[in-house]
């Protein structure tokens, strides 16, 4: 599991609009083993959770989808959750990011244009999955490195949170039998 969240991280960097750096330990360390890697970490889970929250609250308002819609409310209860207990750590309170970054702005707009309710189940469980997949290998780098102890506390709390996320929204996109 630790490879795959080393071989994740340059994905998660591109995506979170780090520089990618070539060799991923040395992106490891540059996320967990300094206080950039906290300042990072920080701002990187601040987003992924407002991304859930707003995110879950567009297919509330407009899919009809049971086991999506009881999963957006899932996403909506435990980001809430681990955002309050986020912002209450002092060595957080200073580092979190006011607003979303222009890709996850971006992915808002493509649910809130899906064209029909289909199109954004879809889309909703496709960005959930590639979501938790990058939050789960900077949660396992920070959990695994990371230089301050209570962020490393959080991350080790909620890492297998993350993964049971992704886990549950692989699951809605696998085909059923009816």
């Amino acid at each position: 599991m630790r490879r795959r969240a080393v071989l994740a991280l340059p994905i998660a960097a591109l995506a979170f609009g780090l520089p990618a750096v070539a060799p991923a330990q040395t992106l490891l360390e540059r996320l967990a083993g300094t206080s950039f890697g906290a300042n990072s970490f920080v701002e990187i889970v601040s987003i992924s959770d407002n991304f859930e929250i707003e995110s879950s609250r567009i297919l509330l308002a407009r899919s009809q989808h049971p086991q999506i819609r009881q999963f957006a409310q899932t996403m909506i209860e435990h980001h809430a959750m681990s955002s309050r207990e986020l912002l209450s750590l002092p060595e957080a309170t200073t580092r979190t990011p006011a607003q979303l970054d222009d890709r996850h702005a971006a992915m808002l707009t493509q649910l809130r244009e899906a064209e029909n309710e289909d199109m954004l189940n879809r889309l909703y469980v496709q960005q959930q999955i590639q979501g938790h997949d990058e939050t789960l290998a900077v949660m396992q780098a920070y959990a695994a490195n990371g230089d301050v102890p209570a962020l490393r506390a959080f991350a080790q709390k909620y890492q297998p949170v993350v993964a049971q996320h992704l886990q549950q929204a692989r699951a809605l996109q696998a085909p059923r039998r009816e």
